[in-house]
């Protein structure tokens, strides 16, 4: 699953995510001034004709998004797909491991690098079959009314064997912005960490 097809599978499934828009140039950004933003922009190659390569540029000043996803463009030879969206900041953060019979949520204060990158998981909880089985860490991270959030999504997504990530901005705002297969998660930390 690429990043592209994933966030259109979040946007599909209507959970909640930020207000993204998928753009080739900076022509084609569309009501960028409407668009409340609290410490700047996000941009992502989502999609490549051609050989992948991940461009990115996070807390770009909104003026200067146009400019931004030009400059990226001519880095990818004009055959790439990125998305813009609101940066954040994180209040919490986590992902979701769905497979088949099993869900896994894990959760932390502030930003998930400190969980994907190096494992620091505040909370823990393992559901097989829609009950929970185990917890693990400091329950009190997540509340309930986030715990059932997070398991809405998961129902709604109706996908195995992915990783979905969400966080819980300093705004207050729940948002869900990657899905990826599992398969691809791993290839892609053994190429990133080997």
């Amino acid at each position: 699953m690429t990043i592209y097809k994933g966030l259109k599978t979040i946007d599909k499934n209507g959970l909640p995510h930020p207000t993204w828009q998928f753009v080739s140039s900076a022509k084609e950004i569309k009501n960028l001034a409407r668009i409340k933003d609290y410490v700047g922009w996000t941009i992502r190659t989502v999609k490549v004709n051609g050989p992948w390569v991940n461009h990115y540029a996070n807390c770009v000043v909104k003026k200067d998004v146009p400019t931004t996803v030009d400059k990226l463009q001519v880095r990818h030879k004009n055959k790439a797909l990125f998305v813009i969206y609101p940066s954040w900041k994180w209040k919490k953060g986590g992902t979701v491991l769905i497979e088949k019979n099993r869900v896994i949520i894990e959760a932390r204060r502030g930003a998930i690098e400190d969980l994907m990158r190096y494992g620091n998981v505040e909370v823990s909880y393992i559901f097989q079959q829609g009950k929970l089985l185990h917890t693990a860490g400091d329950e009190k991270l997540l509340t309930h009314s986030e715990l059932r959030k997070i398991l809405k999504a998961q129902k709604k997504l109706s996908m195995k064997n992915v990783i979905l990530e969400w966080g819980i901005t300093t705004q207050g705002k729940f948002i869900f912005y990657r899905i990826e297969d599992i398969k691809e998660a791993a290839r892609l930390l053994i190429k990133k960490y080997t």
